[in-house]
């Protein structure tokens, strides 16, 4: 199979999880996301529990574009000075490029797209909702009222942000830094899938 990368980046509540794993099972490809930090805490040796505490969480430096000034992890971790979550970003980044290099696959989240922005059989996807569709989903996954499932949205949306910003130098959910962004209230999980389902083919020719 011809190895391409399906970046799908997503509003807490939005389904994306869903939808990506629905997409991988209709391709019969891999999707990685807690995986993603089993493969690299294999990869480095270290323990899971380190890119799980780091993970997605929100960064509160004044400085983005981590990845982009430094560029690799062995200049990266040489510097001495660097704080613990940049070192684990980075050894993350190497294993994102590694599982790209190696096989057709779905990564979510973890700034994959912007990780990968130089590989042209990389498709990124951010997908949102209605908020009163991702207030419900939360609200029945979480099994909290409405009040309290919209503000695990916002503090999940903002911790999001402010990870994928500090270290990309594109901008989290904004049309621009993605080749899609998609409303899947538009069209229901089932029929986003399909929509993507329809993209890929097409564009990848399988």
């Amino acid at each position: 199979m011809q190895k391409f990368v399906i970046s799908i980046g997503r509003q807490l509540g939005s389904g994306g999880k869903e939808i990506a794993e629905k997409l991988a099972a209709r391709l019969h490809i891999p999707v990685y996301d807690k995986k993603l930090l089993e493969v690299a805490a294999k990869e480095s040796g270290l323990d899971t529990t380190a890119f799980e505490s780091a993970d997605e969480k929100e960064s509160n430096s004044l400085f983005g574009g981590v990845f982009s000034i430094h560029g690799s992890l062995s200049g990266f971790l040489s510097g001495g000075s660097c704080m613990e979550r940049d070192q684990l970003f980075l050894i993350q980044s190497e294993a994102i490029r590694k599982i790209a290099e190696k096989e057709a696959c779905i990564i979510i989240g973890r700034c994959a797209e912007y990780v990968l922005r130089d590989n042209p059989n990389m498709i990124s996807i951010f997908i949102t909702a209605d908020k009163s569709e991702r207030i419900q989903r939360i609200a029945k996954k979480k099994m909290v009222d409405e009040n309290k499932a919209n503000e695990l949205i916002e503090k999940g949306d903002k911790k999001r942000r402010s990870y994928h910003d500090y270290y990309a130098t594109t901008h989290w959910g904004e049309a621009h830094s993605y080749d899609l962004c998609i409303n899947s209230s538009l069209m229901g999980i089932e029929g986003t899938v399909e929509l993507l389902y329809s993209l890929i083919k097409n564009r990848f020719g399988l």
